[in-house]
């Protein structure tokens, strides 16, 4: 029972202390979670000092995208078994926005970390320069002929797809390897379809890593022409240089953009594992 005098805080002294509005209150009175006392001469509503623990209460749970209807059945209901249940479940539902979260965060540091090496390796021409960190990728076979742009490789892409669908595959950005044998024949035929994982993903048959080391880099984009024109720079960087391929050639896209009314627009990021013939 309360103590006499005890409701004494009027509504909106009570929605500026708990920081919240006297439409929220209102609602909650509606829905009978919190019910202040009413004075039956003026209509004015107060509310206790011990509802003040109550509000945050329910509000934290809210905050779980608990319903209304929840809360009047699980937490005031009075059953402490089914209450301990409904913290469990949503104790469970919050770890697994945890993972979900901590997901997306991999996949948007992975996404900048691959923007950083694009703007350092986008000099005009392709160069050859050190790169200190692995990456890992799942692979798709290409099976589709011919298969020298996307729109060939379609199904090769939509196959793709389908396994990244899991956790520590991100899809984007994506990309196609040429073999480094035809690459040198001018038979720029796509070999894989490939997204960047992370080290640890449980599909671990299927994920190659490329270590760190010498790479050969590039960005080409519309403005630069036909991108045959970028592979043979690249072919005379490599003499130059007296290097060879020690991997695939790998074409990343990060802006293909097909409009049958405008010019095709695509940034792509090539690399290459090499070594000192």
């Amino acid at each position: 029972m309360q103590a006499k005098g005890e409701y004494c805080i009027t509504a909106g002294e009570f929605a500026k202390m708990c920081q919240t509005t006297r439409d929220t209150l209102r609602y909650y009175e509606r829905q009978g979670i919190l019910v202040p006392k009413k004075n039956p001469v003026n209509g004015y509503r107060y509310y206790s000092y011990a509802q003040i623990s109550s509000y945050y209460f329910i509000r934290t749970f809210r905050g779980l995208d608990c319903s209304v209807g929840d809360i009047k059945e699980y937490l005031l209901g009075g059953e402490e078994i089914r209450f301990d249940e409904f913290v469990e479940q949503q104790y469970d539902k919050l770890l697994l926005m945890r993972q979900e979260l901590e997901r997306k965060i991999r996949t948007i540091a992975g996404t900048r970390q691959i923007l950083d090496q694009i703007r350092i390796a986008d000099q005009g021409h392709p160069v050859i320069r050190e790169i200190g960190v692995s990456w890992y990728f799942i692979f798709t076979e290409v099976i589709s002929k011919p298969a020298t742009s996307s729109g060939e490789i379609e199904k090769d892409i939509r196959r793709h797809l389908k396994r990244c669908d899991n956790p520590g595959i991100q899809a984007f950005p994506m990309g196609a390897s040429i073999d480094k044998e035809q690459f040198m024949r001018e038979n720029y035929t796509y070999k894989n379809v490939f997204s960047f994982t992370e080290e640890g993903c449980r599909n671990k048959e299927d994920i190659v890593e490329m270590e760190p080391g010498e790479y050969l880099v590039a960005v080409c984009r519309e403005s630069d022409g036909d991108i045959r024109d970028t592979y043979r720079e690249i072919k005379d960087l490599m003499k130059k240089e007296s290097k060879q391929f020690d991997s695939d050639i790998y074409s990343l896209s990060i802006v293909n953009v097909i409009d049958p009314n405008e010019e095709h627009k695509y940034l792509k990021y090539i690399f290459a594992k090499v070594k000192q013939i």
